[in-house]
């Protein structure tokens, strides 16, 4: 993101899809900023979800036959004609893909339900088999790979701004207008989508950047069903909860992410008499949890995991604001904030004290 220009910064700006949470819009990203041909409804689904929710017919190329949707299976059959998905001759196929995309404008309950069953499917497929969801990060880094070094920057750089102003409109909308969109997001679930899409694209590198659209695809494709994955995939979710922020909102740990050195770290607790107050240990190896081991204490400068023998080290360089920043190694504790923290807290407490 350094390296671009601030013309070419407002450029990717004044030529972002609308600001919300919809498949349709996440993938309009990556057609504008790779300047491909946006397809059609059919085609956008399986080229980013292959083969999960359209089941491509055996075809010469050639002849057209309307899609069909597959009550039994919640897939939608298709044949390819002259390299594209037939989209035509099937109005229920035409809205249910409408629904999943996010531009069907019809109100029939029918195709909703079956466009709802669909997510139910592919959720319940990311978090019971566990296959698709490794499959479809593998598919997405492949497809982001062919592109330059110019347009990986510009698409990082798209994806920051896009999922900075989708959560500025989602918070700017009344809670009735949200809670009658078409599969409308509870808040935890938008916010958990959010936050760590913007956590992976503020890494900084490539990978980082696939995962921050796989969770943007995932989320605005299954919408509230994603909260299911979440659950099972939740190490880049736990921050939510954690990270620091003035007011808790997840506007403020967004801007927590972009500049932590504006942030004071807090503490709320009252075990002060331990050295590295309200911190959790986790073993290096077996990830047993060393506060609940028989014997603990971190005032040993290391502890032998109980559970597997590893020598696990309890000093300060060894804290990090939550696991997705320890599996990462960014953004340890300072010794002199953790301090400075402890101290606020202790003299909150020495006060709250001499009122009492």
């Amino acid at each position: 993101m350094e390296h671009i220009t601030g013309r070419r910064m407002e450029e990717i700006e004044a030529g972002l899809p609308q600001a919300e949470l919809r498949f349709g819009y996440v993938t309009d990203l990556y057609y504008l900023i790779s300047e491909e041909p946006a397809p059609k409804q059919l085609d956008r689904i399986n080229e980013w979800f292959p083969s999960l929710i359209v089941q491509e017919r055996i075809s010469d190329g050639t002849g057209k036959e309307a899609p069909e949707f597959l009550d039994s299976e919640l897939r939608i059959a298709a044949t390819r004609y002259h390299d594209y998905l037939y989209n035509s001759g099937n109005s229920r196929v035409t809205q249910i893909a409408g629904r999943l995309v996010g531009t069907s404008a019809s109100n029939t309950e029918k195709e909703r339900k079956s466009a709802e069953l669909i997510q139910k499917k592919l959720s319940r497929s990311f978090t019971e088999e566990m296959n698709p969801l490794p499959d479809l990060q593998e598919h997405v880094f492949r497809k982001l790979s062919v592109l330059n070094d110019e347009t990986i920057q510009d698409f990082h750089y798209g994806i920051f701004i896009f999922l900075l102003k989708t959560a500025e409109e989602y918070y700017r909308k009344d809670p009735y207008d949200r809670d009658r969109e078409l599969f409308p997001f509870d808040e935890e679930t938008f916010d958990q989508i959010v936050y760590n899409s913007f956590y992976q694209i503020q890494r900084y590198e490539f990978d980082g950047m696939v995962n921050a659209y796989l969770w943007l695809l995932i989320g605005s494709l299954l919408r509230n069903e994603s909260g299911r994955v979440a659950r099972v995939f939740d190490s880049g979710f736990r921050p939510l909860h954690k990270a620091q922020s003035e007011n808790g909102t997840l506007l403020d740990k967004l801007r927590y992410l972009i500049d932590p050195e504006q942030y004071e770290s807090y503490y709320e607790g009252d075990d002060l008499e331990k050295r590295f107050p309200g911190i959790e240990w986790f073993c290096d190896n077996c990830g047993d949890h060393l506060n609940e081991q028989e014997g603990f204490t971190d005032v040993l400068p290391v502890w032998q995991c109980r559970r597997c023998g590893e020598l696990n080290r309890i000093e300060i360089n060894e804290i990090y604001e939550n696991e997705e920043d320890a599996q990462n190694g960014i953004r340890r504790k300072e010794e002199t904030d953790f301090i400075q923290a402890v101290n606020r807290r202790r003299r909150q407490l020495m006060e709250q004290e001499q009122q009492n």
